[in-house]
């Protein structure tokens, strides 16, 4: 926090434009800020660099921005992390006329991240899933526009005149659009796992950037923990994962209560959790919060999934989350190497899982 600074005022700049969740995020995060002896002004920039630049010189206090955008640039010398405001949207929707289980047999939908496409292969084999710029050439169509806005108007045109029968998207920009239409959210918890949408890593972060030495005491005042933890987390697991990859891989951490924790064990009829969140007389042993991580990725045609999850304390997370990385790289190579023909074994076989 520059030395010019009043302790109850702190000035952050945003970046971002309307196509960006972080401004969206940011402004709500504001408005259910309950810190009264705290001031917060705000400006927005839309470029990075210059963001970074006025929180270099001393302009401003905080930057604020997508967790994505921040590890894509790599950081900035002499700023640090200080906190992340709460997630929010992590998951994508799916905008359409009814909800995916009840779309028409071999429904056309369209998404552009690679993800989302096989993990909705995975969910209905019988959905045409395409990539929009793929489909405007299956139509002889004009290629369709980069900006994501843009490209939410040209496939709701597609699904409002029955050409398709829905398109994902992502929250922020089918409000910002004001488009009459259901919307169906990718949930992340399911009884099913082949119902299970993981969201894209650091999907809905968003980090409250500063310069070093900005005081832990307020970071914490001000940041939020989960949101933090998540960031920590998945920072270590993406940079152990080969960035060839890192678009067909789902990711979340966050943090469970015991309650909740119970109450989907009990549902998914998960004896092993149940009874390693309870004692021998039926108490829960440790009353804290834990960190979930899931892990996964999806086979080319979704019809196989690598999935790993863990459980474990708060205080623990940096140990599990290179713990887990080691082992989801172990098995990866594993089902992902074809087998060679064995007097033993038998004959030579693909892979399990396609990439």
């Amino acid at each position: 926090m520059g030395a010019e600074a009043e302790p109850n005022q702190i000035r952050i700049v945003c970046v971002g434009n309307d196509e960006h969740a972080t401004p969206v995020y940011v402004r709500k995060w504001l408005e259910t800020q309950p810190l009264e002896d705290l001031k917060i002004d705000i400006e927005f920039d839309v470029n990075l660099t210059s963001a970074i630049s006025i929180l270099d010189n001393g302009d401003a206090d905080l930057l604020a921005v997508s967790a994505s955008a921040w590890y894509l640039s790599k950081g900035a010398p002499n700023t640090m992390v200080a906190t992340a405001i709460p997630r929010r949207d992590e998951n994508h929707i799916l905008v359409a006329d009814d909800r995916p289980a009840f779309l028409p047999h071999k429904s056309i939908i369209l998404a552009s991240n690679r993800l989302q496409r096989r993990q909705l292969r995975r969910y209905r084999a019988d959905f045409r899933i395409i990539d929009p710029i793929a489909f405007a050439d299956m139509i002889g169509r004009s290629t369709p526009p980069e900006s994501k806005l843009h490209l939410q108007e040209w496939m709701e045109d597609l699904r409002a005149t029955k050409i398709i029968a829905g398109y994902v998207s992502e929250k922020h920009l089918f409000n910002i659009a004001n488009i009459d239409a259901r919307r169906h959210m990718l949930m992340t918890d399911s009884k099913d796992h082949s119902t299970r949408f993981v969201p894209s890593p650091l999907q809905g972060l968003t980090l409250l950037v500063s310069r070093k030495g900005f005081p832990t005491s307020l970071s914490e005042k001000i940041g939020d923990a989960e949101s933090m933890t998540a960031w920590t987390c998945e920072k270590i697991i993406l940079e152990q994962i080969d960035p060839e990859i890192r678009d067909r891989v789902g990711m979340i951490v966050r943090h469970r209560q015991i309650p909740s924790l119970l109450n989907q064990a009990e549902q998914e009829k998960d004896l092993l959790r149940s009874t390693s969140l309870l004692d021998a007389e039926g108490d829960v042993v440790d009353t804290n919060s834990m960190v979930e991580i899931i892990l996964e990725i999806v086979g080319r045609t979704g019809e196989r999934t690598l999935m790993l999850e863990r459980l474990f304390e708060k205080g623990e997370e940096t140990v599990h989350s290179r713990l887990l990385v080691a082992e989801w790289k172990e098995m990866l190579e594993r089902v992902t190497s074809e087998h060679a023909e064995d007097i033993r074994l038998g004959p030579a076989r693909p892979a399990f899982l396609d990439l």
